[in-house]
C-alpha cells in the first residue's frame, strides 16, 4: 500500500520546488487567485507566480467554485456502440480501435466491458467459436 506521508527527503524537493508548498492559503493569495483565473492564466503559471504546486491551485480554485473539471470524453453513440463492436469482432486491435474512434485503449476497453453481456461473446473460447481471432484481445471477462 502506497503510503500518504512524504519523506523528509521527499518533501524538501517540494518545499524547494514550490515555496509555499503544504502551507495555508492566505486571503491575499487566494484574492491573487482570483483574479488570475479572471484574467484567464493557466493553472501553470498560476503555480509558478504563486509558488504552489499545480494540484494545490487547482484545488484551491475548485473549493472557490472557479474550476470545474471537464467531462472526460464525449459520451458514446449507438452508431458508435455498433462500430465498435463490429471491428473488434473483426479482429482490430485495441490501438486501432482507439485511434479510429479517437479515444483511449483504456476508453475502449472499458465501453467494451460495459457492452459486453448485450453484444459480445463471454469467453475467448466463445469468441473463437464465432470465428473470432483472439489472439489481440485481451480476456474481457478478467477486465472486471
Amino acid at each position: 500500500m502506497k503510503s500518504f506521508f512524504l519523506s523528509p527527503e521527499q518533501f524538501g524537493k517540494l518545499k524547494e520546488k514550490y515555496g509555499r508548498f503544504n502551507e495555508a492559503w492566505t486571503e491575499e493569495e487566494t484574492g491573487e487567485l482570483r483574479q488570475m483565473a479572471a484574467d484567464g492564466l493557466s493553472r501553470a503559471d498560476m503555480s509558478t507566480q504563486l509558488g504552489r504546486s499545480p494540484n494545490a491551485v487547482r484545488m484551491k480554485l475548485q473549493s472557490l467554485g472557479l474550476y470545474v473539471p471537464k467531462p472526460s470524453a464525449r459520451p458514446w453513440t449507438p452508431l458508435d456502440d455498433d462500430a465498435l463492436v463490429k471491428a473488434y469482432r473483426e479482429g482490430a486491435s485495441f490501438a486501432t480501435l482507439a485511434a479510429a474512434f479517437g479515444r483511449s485503449e483504456k476508453a475502449v476497453i472499458t465501453r467494451l466491458v460495459r457492452l459486453r453481456a448485450a453484444f459480445l461473446p463471454e469467453t475467448a473460447a466463445d469468441r473463437e467459436a464465432c470465428g473470432e481471432q483472439s489472439d489481440n484481445h485481451l480476456e474481457i471477462n478478467n477486465l472486471n
